[in-house]
Order: structure tokens, then sequence, then C-alpha cells
């Protein structure tokens, strides 16, 4: 009786905790495919929602038109795929494209637009302070961008440039600093690209979170004596 009794205590734990393994190994694949697939259509990101009918993925990138192609056609085969990679039955999965509102507030979009002027053979410096002079005159609060590797000559190094104010610590970093890492391979080696937007407070939630900082204190008006 307390063997059996030990086996329901534990069962229900470890088929919760495979469900969120399974949901991670699914999340972290997913985004992976679609970051090299959609890397030049400022893909910023993916989301899935599991409805009673179906199960709807959605993808956030700031060229809609490209993902979604030529009457809808690259979005039906990257439905396609995502079936067939993660057996769902027909119909049992939808993708859907969601404009990124502010572009110069994405991280993953500016560190692929910084890659992409890698690329293009522009100087570090000059690219990287572009790309945080736009995030600033989008209203960023803060900016920041490190890129390492073989940036000039032989020996390796890494370089850092920022702007405003930027939280590293605490749960609001994770909340109001926008993050995103990218890898250019070069001839001369491999240069990492690692970027940190600090968004702004939006009581809307479209440009940044709704939330307040912790450490912000509103001073209300005293009363009127009467």
């Amino acid at each position: 009786g307390f063997l059996y009794f030990i086996v329901s205590i534990t069962m229900p734990l470890l088929s919760k905790k495979r469900k969120f393994i399974r949901d991670g190994v699914f999340n972290a694949e997913l985004n992976e495919y679609l970051k090299r697939e959609l890397a030049g259509d400022g893909f910023a990101g993916v989301e899935h929602r599991v409805t009673p009918k179906r199960t709807e993925i959605v993808i956030r990138a700031t060229k809609t038109k490209e993902v979604l192609g030529e009457n809808g056609r690259r979005i039906q085969e990257l439905t396609s795929f995502v079936q067939k990679r993660f057996r769902y039955k027909p119909g049992a999965v939808q993708l859907y494209v969601e404009r990124v509102v502010a572009r110069n507030l994405c991280a993953m979009a500016q560190a692929e637009a910084l890659k992409a002027k890698l690329f293009q053979g522009v100087q570090v410096r000059r690219a990287a302070t572009g790309l945080i002079r736009s995030a600033m005159e989008a209203g960023a609060k803060g900016c920041e961008v490190l890129v390492g590797g073989k940036v000039k000559g032989q020996r390796a190094k890494t370089m850092k440039f920022r702007d405003g104010y930027m939280i590293k610590s605490g749960t609001a970093h994770k909340t109001f600093v926008d993050h995103a890492i990218r890898h250019c391979h070069l001839r001369a080696g491999t240069i990492g690209v690692q970027i940190r937007i600090m968004l702004p407070q939006d009581p809307e939630n479209i440009r940044g979170p709704s939330a307040q900082l912790p450490d912000v204190i509103t001073v209300l008006p005293p009363k009127e004596q009467i």
C-alpha cells in the first residue's frame, strides 16, 4: 500500500516534468529553424498557443509580406514543414504572421541588420553607432552593442558601445531589456554580435512593457485641508 502511495504521488510530477521538457525542446527547435529560415525577413521571435481545435504558431517579423510570400505560398510551405517535422495531423497546426510595430526597438531585428552590415564590409564602429542612434531615436531608454572576435587584425577583442540607461539585474531586467545574439561567419573568423535594448514604459504595451520600473516613485499632490 505504501509503495502504491509513493508511485501515485511521483507519477503526475514526472508527466508534468516531461511536458515542460517537451515544450522547451519544441520551442527551441522551432525558434532555431525560423531564425535561420527567416533571417533576412526581420524575424523577431515566435510564440505558440494550444487551443482545443489546433495549435497556433505566431511568427513576429518586420517584413510580413516576405514571410507570407506570393499568394501565401511561403507560409504554407512553413506550415507543411512544421506539420511534418512535429507529426501534427493535417489542419492541426496553423501559422500566423504578426508585424513588429517598433522595428528599431527589437533586438533580434537590429542584430540581423548589424550582421548584414558587417557582411557588407561596413566598419564596426560606424555600424554599431548607427544602430544605437536609431534605437535611441525610436524611444529606447538605453542601448548596448557588443562585438567580439577578429574585428581588426589577427588578435581577437571585444568592442563595447553603449548609450543611455541600462539595468543589468533584477526581475525588471527580464521585462524591460530585449536581448539578442548573432554570429557572423566572415573570412577572417567568426564575429559575435550581442545587442541589449532597454525598452520604454508604454501603458498600451505596444512599444514596451506596461508596468513601471520598481524604483520609479510617483509623488502625489497633497490633499486640500478643509
